[in-house]
């Protein structure tokens, strides 16, 4: 039964391929084992209860094969018919080319950039680890299953977040390595030379090596795998891309095009099909079936024990019940001091982690530096429970880490670092966005003020580039009631992300009362006048006081724009009521008038900065208060 079960998954893969003209057959071709025996005998999941928090997670981390996963979800009688088999690679289909996070149809995560799978499922296992310690082994006890290839591997990220996942000893891991040796462009051998085994066993991996054709190797492994619970674990299965093509298996051709009519013929005679591609046996389905049964009655057990222990455990009613409410308990008092927005927000963070379980977060090795530390323990493989996480060095990884903890269940993640380095962690940050999930990224040292370390740390197209990522909100507050607006929004189950930009250098407190809901639509008038108007955003807030005051004769209007991608001309129109308008921010000034409309004049930095004391800087580049005075006064002579 087994090889007619692979069977249909080979053939409604390259069938769904071939009648799209679009997509990689090749690798559910190859990987039709490994797939069905994972589905059959290990994934603990529900099609019933799609969204079971204890399920067990699956990440196909080689996204391009998504028709293996589309297959098996279809077989094992989750909401994927025949017809949207039919419809892979189309319009509006739930069968997009690479899959898309849809717990409703058992996508655990959106994958296609290589890499991001296999750092993101990293997170995933580190939710259940630490979910665990929390909430008990008898509430969150699954595994993290994945199918990673040889492209994953050679993505930096990979390395990255497998180094973690050994420091952290994730024994709940377990990704099998598609070891076919062919990418797009021919043999992997010609551009790696890696032993992928050394490499795992060396950084603290249990590592396995299989044929990936063989289901009883397989499972094998795969048991051995579940047994060692200190370390994560990789599966080498050697395997044959496109296998039971008789011209193309094995070679680079059948990795990202359809096999072609005459190719597809073959396969059929060499496979022994007749038929209807789209058409399968009942016992097809039936062999999936009493596995979701199996695990049907998990869950009924698993809800029995849950409700049993919210009636017999008081302590672990209160933890579960802030879990599920998805929602963040903020101080009632807190005092905000002349500091940098770093150091105001770090202290409020620290409070904010003392009242929330279920936040974690933590740095990529720049803690000392961010301020932004969520708890007084680290999470450790010895103290799972702690809510600060040490990501090390490693900036791409700690962002997928983040999106997988979010993409979990309700926590609430972040990770931090300088700025100028979210250009590390842009490709994570854009999936986040994809996926609709509350990933927070905290940067710090937001401008050239940061000073003597020069260009190479100091960010100056970053903010506008962040802001151009779709549905990712760019909040940069003063020193004032906006820093605490700013968390209190930053850890808000808004399902999309946020990054939330502080400064390095030390900023007056300033005094003026803000609603939460107006904070929220991005700009707002916070010192009126009628013959300027002058907009700001964050550090740059204090400058456009000091400017009014200065300009004492005339009348200026400052506007706050700690959201500034929330505004539009249609929004800003009520927000100026004067003949000119200048705009104040530390970094490159195009894209601002999109936002609000004509501008007299952007007061910006719009080349790379330089190595120098702050008060020098400001000089130089004419960002300082004599110089843009002088330039306003010029419009007003």
């Amino acid at each position: 039964m087994f090889d007619k079960v692979t069977k249909s998954i080979r053939v409604i893969s390259a069938a769904a391929v071939e009648k799209a003209n679009s997509g990689h057959p090749g690798m559910p071709m190859g990987m039709a084992e490994v797939g069905t025996v994972l589905f059959k005998n290990f994934l603990n999941i529900s099609n019933k209860q799609p969204d079971w928090i204890n399920r067990d997670r699956f990440v196909l981390s080689a996204g391009h094969g998504s028709m293996l996963l589309y297959s098996l979800l279809h077989f094992n009688g989750f909401d994927i018919s025949s017809e949207d088999i039919k419809q892979f690679r189309q319009l509006n289909s739930k069968t997009a080319g690479h899959p898309e996070v849809d717990t409703s149809l058992g996508i655990d995560i959106t994958t296609g950039p290589l890499g991001q799978g296999f750092a993101t499922g990293v997170g995933l296992a580190l939710a259940e680890s630490y979910l665990s310690d929390v909430l008990g082994g008898d509430i969150i006890n699954h595994y993290v299953y994945g199918i990673v290839s040889d492209g994953d591997l050679m993505e930096g990220i990979s390395f990255e977040a497998a180094e973690l996942a050994g420091v952290w000893k994730l024994g709940k891991l377990i990704y099998i390595f598609d070891d076919n040796n062919i990418s797009i462009d021919g043999s992997v051998d010609k551009v790696s030379i890696t032993n992928q085994k050394n490499k795992f066993e060396s950084i603290g991996w249990h590592v396995l090596e299989v044929d990936g054709h063989n289901e009883t190797e397989i499972k094998e492994a795969i048991n051995l795998s579940k047994e060692e619970k200190s370390k994560p674990s990789l599966i080498i299965a050697k395997s044959t891309i496109g296998k039971f093509s008789p011209n193309k298996q094995n070679t680079s051709s059948i990795h990202g095009a359809p096999l072609g009519a005459d190719e597809m013929e073959l396969f059929l005679s060499e496979i022994k099909w007749e038929g209807d591609p789209f058409e399968h046996d009942d016992d097809i389905y039936e062999y999936f079936a009493e596995k979701r049964r199996e695990d049907e009655n998990r869950y009924e057990q698993w809800i029995h024990n849950l409700n049993n222990k919210l009636e017999t455990d008081e302590s672990f009613k209160i933890l579960w019940e802030q879990f599920c409410s998805n929602e963040v308990i903020f101080p009632e008092n807190f005092e905000i001091k002349n500091s940098a927005t770093r150091v105001t927000g770090g202290e409020y963070l620290n409070l904010i982690g003392s009242l929330n379980k279920f936040l974690i977060g933590g740095s990529a090795d720049l803690a000392a530096s961010t301020k932004q530390i969520v708890g007084d323990e680290n999470y450790t493989s010895e103290n799972r429970s702690g809510q600060n996480i040490e990501f090390g060095i490693r900036e791409h990884s700690m962002a997928a880490i983040v999106n997988g903890l979010n993409l979990h269940s309700e926590l609430f993640a972040y990770g931090s670092t300088f700025l100028v380095f979210s250009d590390y962690m842009r490709p994570s940050i854009r999936l986040a966005s994809l996926m609709e999930i509350n990933s927070s990224f905290i940067f710090t040292h937001d401008s050239i003020y940061l000073g003597e370390d020069g260009p190479t740390h100091q960010p100056v197209e970053h903010l506008m580039s962040l802001r151009l990522i779709p549905d990712l909100d760019v909040i940069r507050p003063s020193n004032s009631i906006e820093v605490l607006h700013s968390y209190r929004y930053l850890f808000s189950n808004t399902k999309n992300p946020k990054v939330l930009s502080l400064s390095r250098q030390n900023l007056e407190y300033l005094d003026f009362s803000v609603e939460y809901e107006e904070f929220l639509n991005g700009g707002y008038v916070v010192s009126d006048g009628d013959e300027i108007t002058i907009f700001a955003s964050g550090s740059e807030l204090n400058l456009a006081f000091a400017l009014k005051k200065n300009l004492s004769e005339y009348s200026v209007r400052i506007v706050s724009v700690p959201i500034l991608n929330k505004l539009n001309p249609e929004k800003t129109t009520h927000l100026k009521n004067s003949k000119l308008t200048f705009t104040l921010e530390l970094g490159r000034s195009i894209g601002w008038a999109d936002y609000i409309g004509h501008i007299t004049e952007s007061f910006s930095v719009e080349t790379f900065g330089k190595s120098a004391p702050k008060d020098d800087l400001g000089k130089f580049f004419n960002f300082n208060l004599e110089s843009i005075e002088q330039k306003i006064r010029h419009y007003l002579d």
